[in-house]
């Protein structure tokens, strides 16, 4: 048998064994991923909620309980963290080559790009938005909430950026949560914008005129 085919013989032989090896990639990251995205989003949608509701109180003239702002800063580490989860699991993904490059500017995606893109540039927003939060009081309150309306644009965007990118978007469950969570920020934005706050309590044995 002469070396050329030889060498054909082994190269034949060889493919299989590439083939199985590159279809037998630990899937854990990839779970890891969608365990996270998923969660965040969840996380970012109460967290965008509550903000509503207690501007909803403050407009009309209620205190916010402390139980309600606890919960909101604590979403907000929550989303933070599941963010930060599924950017690392995304860097340890062997199935998708993603770099740390990727991760930050939205440029040569090697996944849905338009889509992955939409995700970074979104994350920017976000950090805004939770820094804005943390130095409150040094920005003062116009500057923050100026800052605060990024909040829906953050929203609408990690939530184009989920239905794109997205592997459990088409699954009925994932579907149920972005029209439920799109539904819910939706409505109480519509009453937060057009909601009037109450009318001022007057003192007791006159009336307003």
């Amino acid at each position: 048998m002469d070396t050329i085919t030889l060498g054909l013989i082994r190269l034949l032989g060889a493919l299989p064994l590439a083939a199985i090896s590159a279809t037998t990639v630990n899937p854990f990251m990839w779970y890891v991923t969608r365990a996270a995205a998923s969660s965040s989003y969840i996380t970012l949608t109460l967290l965008v909620i509550l903000g509503l509701a207690r501007s909803m109180t403050r407009l009309n003239g209620g205190r916010v309980a402390w139980w309600l702002d606890e919960t909101h800063q604590f979403l907000a580490l929550l989303t933070a963290g599941l963010i930060g989860l599924h950017l690392i699991s995304l860097l340890l993904d062997a199935l998708i080559p993603f770099s740390v490059t990727n991760l930050l500017i939205p440029v040569a995606e090697p996944y849905r790009p338009f889509a992955v893109g939409v995700g970074v540039v979104t994350m920017y927003g976000m950090a805004a938005v939770l820094v804005s939060s943390w130095l409150r009081r040094r920005l003062g309150h116009a500057k923050w909430r100026l800052i605060h309306y990024l909040s829906f644009a953050v929203f609408a965007g990690v939530t184009l950026h989920g239905v794109l990118a997205g592997s459990d978007s088409s699954q009925p469950w994932m579907i149920f949560v972005y029209v439920a969570s799109a539904i819910s920020v939706g409505l109480l934005t519509f009453i937060r914008i057009f909601s009037a706050p109450d009318s001022p309590p007057t003192r007791a044995g006159y009336s307003r005129r």
